[in-house]
């Protein structure tokens, strides 16, 4: 399997690549709110955040992003948000590839910390956090029923 990572412009993804991932991203969770444009210029590079695209055999299998964590007015702490990653390519590793890119990036931007909003119904995601370090706040919700898992960034 050939793995690329890109850092790309979110809406020109969107409008390109990402197109089967944003359909299929619609069908299955219609009502989600990362499936809406974010509102701001929150995931460029300037505002020490990046979207990145998956490829795998030169396809778009899955993305994702980070912006600085509004909830710690220090900066030390990353959210990555807009993580998805198409039914073909589930349970083949590239869930935790993307986010261990996203955490290396994230390092790089001198963050220290990094935060996860999971819908409190998405076991699966909730399950490969958990798996990758994270752990939940304590009756942290991120709004819209969504939980927040937490974790300390390593080199």
């Amino acid at each position: 399997m050939d793995v690329e990572f890109r850092a790309e412009d979110y809406d020109a993804a969107h409008a390109g690549p990402l197109l089967p991932l944003v359909k299929a991203a619609h069908d299955e969770l219609p009502t989600h709110p990362d499936l809406q444009p974010p509102p701001g210029k929150e995931l460029l590079p300037e505002n020490r955040g990046v979207f990145v695209v998956a490829y795998v055999n030169g396809r778009a299998a899955a993305s994702g992003g980070y912006q600085t964590f509004e909830g710690d007015s220090t900066g030390a702490t990353v959210e990555f948000v807009r993580l998805y990653v198409g039914p073909a390519a589930r349970r083949t590793g590239i869930g935790r590839a993307l986010l261990s890119e996203l955490e290396e990036r994230a390092l790089d931007d001198d963050y220290r910390w990094g935060v996860l909003p999971v819908g409190a119904n998405q076991r699966a995601a909730q399950g490969l956090y958990e798996y990758l370090g994270y752990h939940r706040f304590d009756g942290a919700e991120g709004g819209g029923g969504r939980l927040l898992y937490r974790k300390e960034l390593e080199d």
